[in-house]
């Protein structure tokens, strides 16, 4: 059997993604991840108000 210093990293590994996809499973079905496409329409909707406004003031579009 391997030494511990050669197994003991993949299991620790392995623990830890399955740890991640067990907090997933349980941000997806307890309804944690809900609403993020609100969120981000709202940052992106605050985010051509400013640069809108940026125009307006100026007088002239920013360059893409």
């Amino acid at each position: 059997m391997l030494g511990f210093e050669v197994t003991g990293p993949y299991v620790g590994a392995m623990m830890m993604s399955l740890a991640a996809l067990f907090l997933f499973i349980w941000g997806v079905l307890s309804g944690a991840l809900s609403g993020t496409d609100k969120a981000a329409n709202g940052f992106f909707e605050r985010e051509m108000e400013n640069e809108r406004s940026a125009e307006q003031r100026s007088g002239e579009p920013d360059a893409p």
